[in-house]
């Protein structure tokens, strides 16, 4: 927004602020705290501190540095706020929690966790940082809720590295898909009320993750790789300690037939009818797919998971494209529900894009552990400020 439409909303975001500014402290750092919101929200120059510094009235370069990458306010403390003051504006029992990364392009080795990794931001392999999120989607709303840095293993082992950006000690090695379950886990434990989780194939493909969303008696709707392998029918397994064809008894158990690809299931199974279903209203128009689905068994690290609905994906131009999804969701859920579920992950791209485009997400220079927490901790507040106006604004305008 320009400098115009930030004074006119400058009362909004004062009331806005007062709910969270006791979780900066002092009142120097809520000040800080306020004059970084509105310079995130200033459409201009790259919003680093110094620009931040010289768009704002009354900000010090090197205070908002400090306050950036130094003061000791809690930015978990800020987002579980943010989550408690989404449940209570936009919660839904149905709603959806989505996964995603998104990547940082850096320049250098000293920003904490970069390295020449994938960033699905950029579709290649470059040197960044890759933060995972969650997004949290209800009818009309959408908004992130959380996120975790990857700290890849090659840094998580590395004590000067660690020691120079200010990696706490208690940080170790995770997954991305460890990462997503535990941000899933602390929502579900704060009271932010889900029925569904969604994530591309990373998180479908990973027994870990799955596996935690069934224990929490939550459904999903993930991508699979055409790599992942599953049985057509319900295999026996062998529990440990049975005795083998030799008289051995089995240390582990196993699974007497093996699995197939999907690619090859498709194949073997009887999938002949089709629905045509919109996933989403697109900015091109609908979002069009047709679907089929079948009953199978997915091969969790060597043994069966329950039985799951594997639903096929296919385009509708000339040249289809298939794509897989994985569901636990019971059979009196209808198709059609599923695969809205399914396609409901635009809602964090749009997040993602929203988020770097009008509140700085990416815009930041600071490279230490604190600050990157900090700067992305007040930019999903700043998008969570934006996300409100809007409905206020919806509720304001005539038919």
């Amino acid at each position: 927004m320009d400098v115009k439409e930030l004074r006119q909303l400058k009362p909004e975001m004062d009331l806005f602020l007062d709910r969270y500014a006791p979780l900066f402290g002092r009142e120097e750092t809520q000040t800080h705290a306020n004059q970084y919101l509105q310079g995130l929200l200033l459409k201009g120059e790259r919003r680093n501190v110094e620009n931040i510094a010289e768009a704002i009235d009354g900000c010090v370069v090197r205070s908002l540095q400090k306050f950036v990458g130094q003061a000791r306010w809690q930015d978990d403390g800020v987002l579980e706020e943010l989550q408690h003051h989404t449940v209570q504006e936009i919660g839904d029992p149905d709603g959806i929690l989505n996964v995603d990364e998104t990547g940082f392009p850096k320049k250098g080795a000293k920003s904490v966790g970069v390295k020449r990794q994938y960033a699905g931001c950029l579709g290649r392999v470059d040197n960044c940082q890759v933060g995972v999120f969650l997004n949290y989607m209800t009818p009309g709303s959408h908004v992130l809720l959380d996120r975790r840095l990857f700290l890849p293993e090659e840094w998580a082992k590395d004590a000067e590295r660690r020691e120079e950006a200010g990696v706490p000690e208690d940080v170790v090695f995770r997954t991305k898909p460890e990462l997503a379950l535990e941000m899933v886990r602390e929502a579900e434990a704060r009271g932010v009320p889900f029925r569904w989780v969604g994530g591309d194939s990373l998180y479908g493909d990973s027994p870990c993750f799955v596996q935690g969303i069934r224990e929490l008696d939550k459904w999903y709707v993930m991508d699979v790789s055409a790599s992942m392998h599953v049985w057509l029918t319900e295999p026996e397994v062998i529990p440990a300690g049975a005795k083998g064809a030799k008289g051995r008894r089995t240390t582990q158990p196993h699974v007497t037939t093996k699995p197939i690809p999907l690619s090859e299931a498709l194949t073997q199974a009887p999938v002949t009818v089709w629905q045509r279903i919109v996933v989403a209203e697109g900015s091109q128009g609908p979002r069009t797919y047709e679907y089929a689905e079948i009953m199978v068994w997915f091969s969790e690290e060597g043994l069966p998971s329950g039985p799951e609905r594997l639903l096929i994906r296919r385009t509708l131009s000339q040249k289809a494209e298939i794509k897989y999804q994985r569901t636990n969701a019971p059979k009196a859920v209808g198709l059609d529900t599923v695969a809205r579920v399914g396609g409901s992950r635009w809602s964090v791209e749009e997040d993602f894009q929203t988020g770097k485009g009008e509140c700085g997400l990416d815009e930041y220079e600071t490279r230490g552990w604190v600050g990157w927490h900090h700067h992305t901790a007040l930019s999903m507040l700043a998008l969570w400020f934006l996300m409100l106006q809007r409905h206020r604004l919806k509720k304001k305008s005539p038919r």
